[in-house]
């Protein structure tokens, strides 16, 4: 954090104009508060509907706010069961207390919070541990509380985030939790609110090159959180740097990309995986949605008297911390990548305490790097894959593992999302959040046209041809193809890539595209012979099993079992 505070006292020398200190002898300087408010607003282009009052406190006193505010956040026996379950699963060390564990980073790290329940911002009446001595130098030249204006800056952006998009002020229930959700959005807050403050300190606009200054000093923040608690479980740290690290790179590449007007529409389609954080290319172009576990079969042992007491989706960057536990940094960060999408349950009866996690990945391949990966991370687990998904049981002698397993594989369901792409435009020129796909049956999907021919997207193809699955779960996944082209370094063939490219240039606004999105397709797109610039190969042959050569035609049912292939040899 201390790097942080270095660059925002090397930048504030760019600022120029001076104000009064934010906190005086216990008490906000209103008149200073507002010239915040008032430059943020400006800056943000996003309004205050209602007054946010802002209360100083001591660093006693804030600490009282922050076991409060960690009270309130969890229902009575929501941290004690987490701790008992991440610490048999691996992601916590034995004896961590997890309670205290996050009293003590946040009282620590935090200087001041917005609170969606009493929409009221608290800060402390000073900041100690962050200021460096540049910013104590310039605050003597300018006349300006640098840090302080910044956090006051942050904090009000969330105050907006709140007014605009609605911040959470009920915990989540543990029961049916969605923990990775939450925490890419916590990543977009934070990164939309950190962007913000250093705009406010600068007074004005921020460039792409200073977007990524700032991204590269915030890289920082891992090691620094690292050498500051050592002690602390690395789930926590991570974590807290997640939001600042990535989600800061997150939020900067909509807005170098289209302005604070792109970083609104992020919040109204807010990231729902850690991986769409983690990877921004899989948010704001090819959108690579979770894929939707559902578990199954334990209704045996809640028969039998055991009770739930958590599920939860863990997600890609705390999957990274728990094979991290094994693995360097980079080789689990290369495991964690191959994510799909997964769901853990606990269930406890006295003492005995049963996991059931069932994940779900790109690849075959990549379940076998992350089956590989857990006989010495989860002690005594029962570990089994079946072609892109791996089951993880954990349990008392008494249980027998077989049958459970055998239930939970029959009565789980695995649902993966359709595809979605944010559009052709390059990278440098995407706004994000502006396309989206039209629903069945709406207007724009009623253009007749002629006989579709199925194509992958580019990289879901190989030299041995194109082929469409509509088994969700015998498609191969984008990721893992990326991952397999990276690996050997080879290029589609040259025909192939003109293909694309015609069809990139179109863009695929036509009727069988849309169709393609509205038939729950995750990876795979239908191109009418047009689109690609000629007719289909002689050579070409489409077969259908199980369905009907009309199976795309307007307003038609996807009928259960359906594949289909396409093989041009001559490509």
């Amino acid at each position: 954090m201390r790097r942080a505070a270095g660059l925002l006292a090397a930048l504030a020398l760019l600022a120029g104009c001076a104000s009064r200190r934010l906190v005086r002898h216990g008490q906000v300087n209103e008149d200073a508060l507002e010239t915040v408010r008032h430059r943020l607003v400006a800056l943000r282009g996003l309004a205050f509907t209602t007054p946010v009052p802002v209360l100083a406190l001591s660093r006693e006193g804030l600490g009282g706010v922050v076991r409060d505010e960690i009270q309130e956040s969890y229902s009575p026996g929501d941290i004690e069961h987490a701790e008992a379950v991440f610490t048999r699963l691996g992601l916590l060390p034995p004896g961590t207390q997890l309670r205290h564990a996050l009293e003590r980073l946040y009282q620590q790290e935090g200087a001041g919070f917005y609170d969606p329940r009493t929409k009221r911002l608290v800060i402390a009446e000073s900041v100690p541990g962050v200021r460096s001595l540049g910013a104590s130098f310039l605050g003597l030249l300018t006349g300006r509380d640098l840090v302080s204006e910044f956090l006051v800056a942050h904090e009000l952006t969330h105050a907006l985030q709140d007014q605009h998009y609605h911040l959470p002020t009920r915990p989540e229930p543990l029961l049916d939790g969605h923990g990775d959700r939450e925490l890419a959005r916590h990543a977009l807050l934070e990164g939309d609110a950190t962007l913000a403050g250093f705009a406010y300190v600068l007074g004005r606009e921020l460039d792409r090159g200073t977007i990524e200054l700032v991204g590269r000093q915030l890289h920082g923040v891992p090691a620094e959180l690292a050498k500051k608690y050592p002690d602390l479980p690395e789930l926590l740290r991570a974590s807290l740097a997640f939001q600042y690290d990535d989600g800061t790179a997150f939020v900067g590449q909509a807005l170098a990309a289209g302005g604070w007007a792109a970083v609104d529409r992020a919040h109204l389609d807010p990231p729902e995986s850690t991986e769409q954080v983690l990877h921004p290319a899989r948010y704001y172009a090819d959108r690579d949605r979770p894929i939707a576990v559902r578990l199954g079969g334990t209704d045996g042992l809640e028969a039998a008297g055991f009770r739930r007491i958590l599920e939860d989706t863990l997600g890609e960057l705390e999957i990274r911390v728990l094979v991290a536990r094994a693995l360097p940094a980079q080789r689990a960060a290369g495991v964690a990548e191959g994510w799909g999408g997964d769901r853990l349950r606990a269930l406890e009866r006295g003492d005995d305490l049963v996991l059931v996690w069932m994940t779900a990945w790109d690849s075959s391949a990549d379940a076998g790097e992350f089956a590989d990966a857990l006989p010495g991370l989860v002690p005594d687990a029962s570990i089994e894959r079946r072609e892109e998904r791996v089951l993880v049981l954990v349990g008392p002698p008494g249980i027998d593992g077989a049958a459970l397993a055998a239930r939970v594989w029959a009565r789980t369901t695995v649902l993966r999302p359709h595809p979605e792409s944010a559009g052709s435009q390059p990278a440098s020129r995407k706004q994000p959040g502006s396309s989206r796909p039209h629903p069945r049956g709406s207007q724009h999907n009623r253009r007749a046209a002629g006989p579709a021919r199925v194509v992958h997207r580019e990289h879901d193809v190989d030299h041995r041809g194109l082929e469409l699955c509509a088994s969700a779960s015998r498609c191969p996944s984008r990721n893992s193809v990326q991952k397999r082209a990276r690996a050997s370094a080879q290029a589609p063939p040259s025909s192939l890539r003109s293909v694309f490219t015609a069809i990139r240039a179109r863009r695929l606004h036509n009727d069988a595209q849309r169709r393609a999105s509205a038939s729950r397709r995750r990876f795979c797109i239908l191109v009418h012979p047009h689109e690609v610039g000629r007719p289909p190969s002689p050579s070409a042959a489409l077969t259908w099993h199980g369905a009907r050569p009309d199976l795309f035609a307007p307003g038609a049912a996807e009928p259960e079992g359906a594949t289909a292939r396409w093989m041009a040899p001559g490509m």
